[in-house]
């Protein structure tokens, strides 16, 4: 093992906490639906995420993957 290996890796339990937050809390009150979140708070998204015509690539290239298309 490395001590460099705290600064890039973290634990399943907090992996999981944003995770479990989200699932049992409230969207729209806890938690505005449609965003990204980190550490239990609004993250900012890159820019390609909200992009429609690589959004149309990635699922043109999921349906060839599993055979849908």
């Amino acid at each position: 093992e490395t001590p460099l290996r705290h600064l890039f890796l973290i634990s399943p339990a907090k992996g999981a906490d944003t995770l479990i937050w989200l699932a049992s809390s409230r969207p729209g009150s806890d938690w505005q639906p449609g965003g990204y979140y980190d550490r239990r708070r609004p993250g900012r998204k890159h820019r390609q995420a909200s992009d429609p015509e690589l959004a149309r690539q990635l699922w043109d290239a999921s349906e060839k993957l599993v055979g849908l298309a």
